[in-house]
């Protein structure tokens, strides 16, 4: 008789109303195909349709042996998609980073840029001041020089 077997890579977890084992056979009827589909969709649990008498044939090495091999699958699976999701969430990090660094660079060579801007004028002003002192300076001399001495 076909059943359907549950293996839960955490015994003890609970879902749809229990706390599962390791490995469990359940008569068809049991499970509704929305459960069936929860148990599907969870990485912490395989789904298989099942012969309790092929099953049971087993020793109980081989079928702990055959369950650590499906939680060690299931567990490189998860670690791939964590691995993957790190990896994104790190890209994405760094690229919302690169982006505020070219903007706040971005900034600040505007502002050098409007400093140098405000030096350059600033220079501009004082090479006229240091003419308009010179000339002046030469109308004095001038004129202490026109001026009689006493």
């Amino acid at each position: 008789m076909t059943k359907i077997q549950i293996i839960c890579s955490s015994p003890g977890m609970r879902r749809n109303g229990i706390e599962h084992a390791a490995s469990a056979f359940y008569e068809p009827g049991f499970w509704t195909e929305t459960q069936l589909s929860a148990f599907r969709a969870d990485p912490a649990f395989t789904v298989r349709e099942a012969d309790e008498a092929v099953e049971n044939t087993l020793s109980a090495d081989d079928f702990n042996l055959k369950l650590e091999a499906e939680v060690v699958r299931q567990v490189g699976l998860k670690t791939v998609a964590l691995e993957k999701s790190f990896k994104k969430a790190v890209d994405d990090k760094v690229a919302k980073l690169k982006g505020e660094q070219e903007t706040a660079l971005d900034a600040i060579g505007k502002k050098h840029a409007s400093a140098e801007a405000s030096v350059a004028e600033l220079q501009a002003k004082l090479t006229a001041a240091d003419a308009a002192n010179a000339e002046l300076q030469t109308k004095l001399d001038a004129a202490e020089k026109a001026t009689p001495k006493k």
